[in-house]
């Protein structure tokens, strides 16, 4: 079994698009030196290989699952066309890592279950944000009650594209907010209410706006890949204080405001005064210094370094329950 330290092990990439292109580039970064790459469309093999000269092209998928030295796949495929990729991987004992949400149908996502069980094989899918450590770092937060009592989370993630077709917006990029959710919780939240857009495509939302509720917590996620700008936020209120992760401030990624509102207690008001506004503390605001890798590497070295008897982090647990979160709205 080869792990992370096997800088020279065969490793399959399958998809060479936006996403294929990142994973390839940290593959590299990371050191290992042999890497395969597949697309269906060999011109999308030709461009990736054109910016990074030391891959391998492939055009036949059948070569690399019977190619023995080659152990973990890394698959950068369109959801819908997943299943069938990933099932041939692991009918061929491959280790597999599905970018997220991986598979659009929750029989496809228990087949591919049963096969990586059957064969003891490693399945995995690329949840990131559940290796980055800035949301590691507000997990600890939220676990010492640093905030107090946790009242409410928004989400805002923003860009122009990537733009899917095969998936809406809030398959591709909700699934990002609710496995943070998942992750510092262990559950997921109930919906209220879902209202998205189809802008560009009809049937395809291009805007979500979710609201739930997760015990006593209230959540919205805004989702939106027709923005000008790009947004990453997620803040987070407490009833002493508050939290912000920003992930396009390089700065000052995450910052912790000691402000909080609350209305007072009946008895706390004076004699001869009353009002009916909240106090508002406001007190001093800092951000903490992190050492932070990039999120993809801690994931891949978590994926490579993972033993095929031990559950993974995001393995079909994990999944499933964001998939079936997502199919029930």
């Amino acid at each position: 079994m080869y792990t992370y330290k096997d800088k020279n092990q065969k490793i399959a990439l399958i998809g060479c698009g936006y996403w294929g292109t990142i994973i390839a580039k940290t593959l590299i970064s990371l050191k290992f030196k042999n890497i395969f790459i597949f697309d269906s469309n060999i011109k999308n093999s030709k461009t990736l290989k054109n910016k990074f000269n030391n891959l391998k092209i492939e055009n036949n998928y059948t070569n690399l699952l019977r190619n023995k030295k080659i152990k973990n796949f890394f698959l950068a495929t369109p959801p819908s066309k997943n299943f069938k990729i990933a099932k041939k991987a692991l009918l061929y004992n491959k280790n597999v890592f599905v970018e997220k949400p991986g598979v659009t149908k929750l029989s496809d996502l228990k087949t591919l279950n049963l096969i990586s069980k059957k064969n003891n094989n490693k399945l995995m899918f690329g949840y990131v944000y559940c290796f980055n450590d800035h949301i590691k770092y507000v997990k600890n937060i939220l676990n010492k009650k640093k905030l107090g009592k946790i009242l409410y989370l928004n989400f805002q993630r923003q860009n122009l594209g990537p733009i899917r077709n095969d998936v809406n917006v809030t398959y591709d990029l909700s699934s990002h907010d609710l496995s943070i959710i998942l992750n510092l919780f262990k559950k997921l939240p109930k919906k209220i209410s879902h209202i998205k857009y189809s802008i560009l495509k009809r049937n395809v939302p291009d805007i979500s706006n979710l609201h739930m509720k997760l015990d006593h917590i209230f959540i919205d996620i805004n989702n939106n890949w027709i923005n000008p700008i790009k947004v990453r936020r997620l803040t987070i209120v407490g009833s002493k204080k508050m939290l912000l992760f920003d992930e396009m401030n390089l700065k000052e990624p995450i910052k912790i405001y000691n402000k909080y509102a609350k209305y007072p207690k009946i008895h706390e008001f004076k004699k001869k005064f009353f009002t009916s506004k909240a106090l508002i503390y406001l007190g001093k605001s800092y951000s903490p210094r992190l050492k932070a890798k990039p999120a993809l590497d801690n994931e891949i070295k978590y994926f490579l370094n993972l033993k095929k008897n031990k559950i993974s982090i995001t393995g079909f647990i994990f999944s499933y329950k964001i998939l079936k979160f997502l199919k029930s709205i």
